[in-house]
């Protein structure tokens, strides 16, 4: 007989009606049940049908469950005489939440089956998906505590609940049109609209209106993607002016508007159903007329030879990518399968806020962002932005981990003691740690408002309420202003202050398992550094307790901090002038900035060092005349990474550069990465009219030499054959990819993220490593 127990998301997601019956299909006899680690099996049988039990428990499970730890103890056989699922241990519950999951097939095949119970149902769920996470106030996971608690179960649900041979036996959120949520469609005063909600919304959007539509875990704004008018708009209401939005389409129009592939499909429709970066189709005006079958979206006077998808410019401008997920509730579904509409649909969707804020999940948080709103009556209970994955042709980056993957649990590879780490002030999530696990928050915000502060102490609140953590020591990053510092300092715990990079490589190592020194690459924009500069192109040999600094960008000058971020070229002016590079060619800058700056170099005043990767990318947007001034984080790098060709420029040689010693005091002083010949090169092709799409290779060319160069001479010094790449400026996918490939043909063995995100939504868990590390 095999005792099995297993831990991770396996509560609420289905597992105990596939093990009993995956065992009685075996004619295996024993029980399941509900721990209040996870899950205890209790089996016996003939020895290969045991065997191929627990192949099949481990292999076939459903898809909403995860396995962290699966222990097998061989135990004398008991008689069991039948398999049964039994009353939960007392005390069971397990702490571990099961993340909200795309609608599953089985009931998209029930939505739209004339003759089933819950047909057109806009809530329909069982325990393969639907709301999890958003829906639950505190554990255990059941009814009373989540926000179903106030929709009585009808008989039918009733049945079907107490069934442990239906998929809904035990699905907490079950309901039908009977006894559960009702959807609504309100006007601007949140009046109640006559007639059917779904119908209402679908026509109000080809009107031209903007929607809010409640989801599973908080608003979106909704348009029609194919009406430019309406578009801008939303970007003047949404206050952004620039930064791309998702489109949510049907899989049978998807290739209308991307490129995509089997595995961008594969990711589409995973249960999480995330929000994915491909590339945009380009299409004749035949082709879009035919592929379409709306002429009435095309702008005739703008058609030239070629045009994009009918999507309309303003919902990415300047970038070869569209962001585009599929419907995954089922109000989605229907609204995009709606009697009487045959035109195909592209809506934008994209998150229900005023730029950078929390995600709204009640009406009046976007009172004045929208002309209507689809909503329904199931409280959301926890805020839960979509996942955002940027995929390459061979791998892939999460850029925000949200919906669909918190809070499922990480294995890390060393016990710690109950820690929260604080995370970062931009892309801000919080870690919960404890034993071999970290529990990472949504993205909260990527802002210092009060409404992401609030938002942010809510769900630290929760988290530790719900996984039943109390944390005895709290990580922070170094910078002594950040909202996550503040926090850290009012909570009247031991303090660990972790460097801002260190933490990145850290979180790397930790979802990889690697518990050895490694060399740790870290790109990205800003990190306050132990010498009181912007760091952020460091290159480090580290591991949990120590960080030593070997390479590093040279520093260059930044004129009022971070105040110039959204002001490129007055980074580069700073850079030329410093370098004693021509400047001439900068026409966007203006005389009474180029005297500010000149005095900022001459004073020392108001200027700040930095050897930012992130900068560098400004810099030379801003040489090409791309961004003077930007709107969002990273615009800059994105331009150059659109125009980065490198595949069509396969014989392009790289810019020089220099690996030089730093005159100092200490022999083991890290190392400066010499840009300056780079950046003289760069405007001498400027000057000559060099191609933009030329120059963008080249540097990307560059920055991924000089690092390999590095890196080699790293591995020469040091014995260290395995590497980790970090840092924001890795979601580049031309850099990622490039250093990738090129480290493995050197062979290094190279690590990145792939369960966190390569951003600051990833610098909490690598802060609690660290901090447990230092403490022991």
């Amino acid at each position: 007989m095999y005792k099995i127990k297993i831990s991770g998301v396996v509560q609420g997601v289905g597992f105990r009606p596939f093990v009993y019956n995956l065992a009685r299909q075996m004619s295996l006899n024993g029980f399941v049940l509900n721990s209040s680690a996870g899950l205890e099996i209790e089996v016996e049988g003939r020895q290969r049908d045991l065997d191929r039990f627990v192949e099949s428990v481990q292999t076939l499970h459903p898809n909403a469950a995860k396995i962290v730890k699966f222990m097998i103890i061989t135990l004398p056989n008991q008689g069991y005489e039948r398999f049964e699922i039994r009353q939960s241990n007392s005390g069971a519950g397990s702490t571990m939440i099961s993340p909200d999951l795309r609608v599953c097939e089985d009931c998209i095949e029930e939505l739209h089956s004339h003759g089933d119970h819950r047909h057109e149902y806009p809530f329909i769920n069982c325990t393969n998906c639907g709301p999890r996470y958003s829906i639950i106030e505190r554990t255990p996971y059941d009814r009373p505590l989540t926000s179903m608690k106030d929709f009585t179960i009808c008989g039918i649900c009733r049945a079907e609940y107490e069934n442990p041979a239906n998929r809904r036996f035990h699905a907490q959120p079950i309901a039908c049109g009977t006894c559960g949520p009702k959807l609504r469609f309100l006007d601007v005063n949140f009046n109640v609209v006559d007639g059917d909600p779904i119908s209402n919304c679908r026509r109000e959007i080809l009107n031209g209106r903007i929607i809010g539509i409640k989801g599973i875990g908080g608003f979106h704004l909704a348009c029609d993607a194919m009406n430019e008018d309406t578009v801008s708009r939303l970007r003047i209401l949404k206050r952004r002016p620039a930064k791309p939005f998702a489109v949510m389409c049907d899989l049978d129009y998807l290739a209308n508007i991307v490129n995509y592939t089997k595995e961008h499909v594969d990711l589409l429709k995973s249960p999480p159903a995330p929000i994915v970066l491909i590339p945009k189709v380009v299409m004749t005006s035949s082709e879009l007329s035919v592929r379409s079958g709306r002429n009435d979206c095309i702008n005739q006077a703008s058609i030239s030879n070629l045009i994009q998808s009918p999507i309309a410019d303003s919902v990415a401008p300047d970038n070869h990518n569209l962001g585009v997920f599929l419907p995954y509730s089922p109000h989605q579904l229907l609204l995009f399968n709606c009697d009487g509409f045959h035109d195909p649909l592209y809506l934008v969707m994209t998150s229900g806020n005023i730029d950078d804020e929390p995600i709204a999940k009640e009406e009046h948080e976007l009172d004045g962002l929208c002309d209507y709103y689809l909503s329904h009556d199931r409280p959301i209970l926890n805020r839960c932005d979509d996942s955002v994955i940027a995929a390459s042709m061979t791998d892939m980056i999460l850029l925000r981990r949200s919906r669909g993957y918190v809070p499922s649990p990480i294995l890390i590879p060393a016990e710690t003691i109950p820690t929260l780490g604080t995370g970062a002030e931009l892309k801000i999530s919080f870690c919960l740690a404890h034993k071999d696990l970290i529990y990472m928050s949504p993205y909260i915000g990527n802002n210092n408002s009060k409404a992401t502060s609030d938002f942010y102490q809510e769900q630290i609140d929760r988290y530790i309420n719900w996984f039943r953590i109390k944390p005895e020591l709290v990580a922070c990053d170094l910078h002594p202003d950040y909202l996550t510092t503040h926090y850290a300092e009012k909570t009247g715990l031991p303090i660990i202050r972790v460097q801002h990079h260190h933490a990145h490589i850290a979180s790397v190592m930790a979802e990889n398992m690697i518990d050895e020194p490694i060399i740790g690459v870290s790109y990205d924009g800003t990190g306050y550094g132990e010498d009181g500069a912007i760091w952020g192109g460091e290159i480090f040999i580290a591991d949990y307790y120590t960080c030593e600094r070997k390479y590093h960008l040279q520093y260059m000058p930044l004129p009022s901090g971070d105040t110039s971020v959204s002001h490129p070229i007055r980074i580069a002016y700073a850079y030329l002038q410093s370098s004693g590079i021509n400047t001439e060619f900068l026409t966007s800058i203006s005389d009474f900035e180029k005297r500010v700056i000149d005095s900022q170099l001459k004073t020392k005043l108001h200027l700040f060092q930095t050897s930012s990767m992130g900068r560098l990318f400004d810099c030379v947007s801003a040489m090409l005349g791309l961004f003077p001034k930007i709107t969002f984080e990273a615009q800059s790098a994105m331009a150059l990474e659109q125009l980065c060709c490198l595949e069509q420029h396969l014989n392009i040689t790289s810019y020089p550069y220099r690996l030089e010693d730093i005159v100092a005091k200490h022999s083991n002083a890290p190392k400066e990465i010499s840009v300056r010949p780079m950046l003289e090169a760069i405007s001498k092709e400027i000057l000559e009219d060099g191609s933009k799409y030329v120059i963008a290779s080249k540097l990307h060319k560059t920055i991924i030499e000089f690092t390999i160069a590095a890196l080699v001479q790293l591995r020469q010094e040091s014995g260290i054959k395995k590497c980790v790449l970090s840092g924001g400026v890795m979601q580049n996918m031309v850099l990622f990819e490039g250093l990738k490939k090129g480290l493995s043909q050197q062979g290094f063995t190279v690590y990145y993220a792939r369960q966190l995100p390569a951003n600051d939504g990833a610098i909490a868990a690598g802060q609690v490593l660290i901090a447990n590390c230092r403490i022991r």
